[in-house]
């Protein structure tokens, strides 16, 4: 497991039983459906350091907006 804060938000990368790397925003207003995303099917992630990688880059392509929060 490994907990990385990026974009405004606690971001928390496990893997779950099936084996498939999971973020769990863990912090903040509920994001509904996107609270907890499947990195394996959403990024090819298939560790926990690819899953980080892939959340560092989407938070580099959409960086975090004060006044959209």
């Amino acid at each position: 497991m490994a907990i990385l804060k990026v974009g405004g938000q606690t971001h928390k990368v496990f893997k779950n039983k099936q084996g498939d790397i999971i973020v769990d925003h863990t912090a903040g207003r509920p994001a509904g459906k996107w609270d907890k995303i499947n990195l394996t099917k959403k990024a090819k992630a298939k560790t926990i350091e690819q899953g980080l990688d892939s959340i560092r880059k989407w938070h580099r392509e959409n960086p975090y907006n004060e006044k959209t929060k």
